[in-house]
């Protein structure tokens, strides 16, 4: 997901920054050093990696652009969208990139409206994993549908849903795998690129249990760079866990759930809003 913006002039002067969602990389120490270097990079288009990070700039003669995305994001979506940025504002500045120009309110504004029209285009990708039965499926439907689904099919392969809404500046796409052991060699292929895993429990000792042994492994191993978290489900069952005992035990970010109440899609909306936004 793309994380921040900025715009430097031709002396390396910063002229305009904006962010859509936390980070924690010191994103203008880095900024500094690669400006510093600037003259050695070969290409106009450049990707530096950082952690989890990835930086993305694009070098002009009279400036330089620079957007800070997470490492799941594709080196061709990271240049799409510096082209976009660099179209914009050849169309509403030409060649005048400065700080008197780029200090115009009404301009500032219309760059703003642009970035968000194009971060929509590179959709955040939530990946569901967990167990069979535990309420992936019921999630996915809930959100992208508002249908609460009470039947148990299991998933063979994936489930794929895009929200026809966004969160924030974000478009969302959302994908689960199939729970069921026999399955889960299909992981791989549903799992690349994802920007934020959940974890989805239906909060018993037992399923704790295998998501700690098997299931948080292996989606680590294929998934490394992406955020996570826990959804701890069928909080109505009296045998269930609390989150913060569930929370404790898988060392995640945990949030209680009944996936079949009326107000569930409500709370999952806010779930994922707060994830997108706040968790770097």
């Amino acid at each position: 997901m793309i994380r921040a913006v900025s715009i430097y002039d031709f002396y390396d002067n910063p002229l305009f920054y904006t962010n859509f969602a936390r980070f924690d990389l010191s994103y203008v120490a880095a900024m500094r050093t690669i400006l510093d270097v600037k003259e050695h990079l070969i290409k106009n288009l450049e990707h530096i990696t950082i952690g989890r990070y990835r930086i993305g700039i694009m070098l002009e003669p009279d400036y330089t652009i620079s957007v800070l995305a997470d490492r799941t994001n594709k080196e061709e979506e990271i240049e799409g969208f510096l082209r976009g940025v660099w179209k914009i504002l050849k169309d509403h500045f030409g060649d005048n990139i400065t700080p008197e120009s780029l200090s115009n309110t009404e301009k500032q504004e219309k760059l703003e409206e642009f970035l968000e029209k194009q971060i929509k285009r590179i959709p955040v990708k939530i990946t569901f994993v967990g167990s069979g039965g535990v309420g992936k499926t019921t999630m996915i439907n809930l959100l992208a549908k508002g249908i609460i689904t009470r039947d148990y099919k299991p998933t063979l392969l994936a489930d794929v849903e895009k929200l026809e809404f966004s969160l924030g500046a974000f478009g969302i796409s959302l994908f689960s795998v199939a729970g069921q052991p026999g399955y889960r060699k299909t992981w791989d292929i549903v799992s690349e690129a994802t920007d934020i895993v959940i974890l989805v429990l239906d909060s018993t000792q037992e399923n704790i249990r295998e998501t700690k042994i098997e299931v948080l492994p292996k989606i680590r191993k294929l998934a490394p760079y992406a955020r996570y978290v826990a959804i701890a489900n069928k909080q109505d069952l009296p045998t269930a866990l609390p989150p913060a005992t569930i929370e404790e035990e898988i060392g995640l970010p945990t949030f209680g759930m009944v996936a079949t109440k009326e107000d569930s899609r409500q709370k999952l909306l806010a779930i994922l809003q707060e994830i997108i936004q706040t968790i770097p």
